[in-house]
């Protein structure tokens, strides 16, 4: 939450009703510094506005990359798993399927049972490296329900996705909004002049 403090200063302009100077309110946003990085800026309301805007923007980019993110690192596990049924689907009845045989995960070699275990965290898995046909359908099963479930969270992490990148946008029409608010009193201020 954006943390921001009013203050009314003295303008060099007097009140031509009263004589006496006018006063204007500005502001400070936590976060938002002159160029020396220590003295608060001074802004009027229409740049309070913008700065709390592209705050909230940049927390949702950030977002936005961390939920890419875990997309692409979804994405690599289902395309290794997938790699993984592709060879586990080849063993025939009464063949055997070596799980200690490598290949590259990652720009990493490791061996299926490694990849398995540790990397795709799939549980139940048959021991040893040299599974039967039968413990090979115990895996392919067990590889299913895994990359069911890796599926299941791509989907929900689309939906958050597409849900930051709306909000996202929605903050930098804001900004444009406001900009062109502002266009319009400066306009309008230089024309009463």
């Amino acid at each position: 939450m954006a943390v921001f403090a009013t203050e009314q200063i003295e303008l060099s302009m007097c009140s031509s009703q009263t004589g006496l100077p006018l006063t204007a309110n500005v502001y400070t946003l936590e976060g938002v510094t002159e160029v020396d990085g220590r003295t608060p800026r001074l802004m009027s309301i229409g740049q309070l506005v913008m700065a709390i805007c592209l705050q909230r923007a940049t927390k949702l980019e950030d977002e936005i990359v961390d939920v890419m993110d875990q997309i692409n690192a979804n994405t690599m596990l289902l395309n290794g798993l997938t790699s993984v049924e592709t060879e586990l689907v080849k063993v025939g009845v009464g063949g055997t399927f070596d799980a200690g045989a490598t290949f590259t995960y990652d720009d990493e070699t490791v061996t299926y049972a490694e990849f398995l275990s540790s990397k795709a965290n799939v549980t139940g898995l048959p021991s040893g490296t040299s599974w039967s046909y039968e413990q090979v359908q115990t895996a392919v099963s067990l590889l299913e329900d895994k990359m069911d479930s890796l599926n299941t969270i791509s989907q929900d992490t689309l939906i958050q996705l597409q849900s930051l990148t709306a909000k996202r946008d929605q903050t930098y029409d804001l900004v444009s909004n406001v900009l062109k608010s502002l266009n319009t009193v400066l306009v309008g201020t230089v024309n009463n002049l």
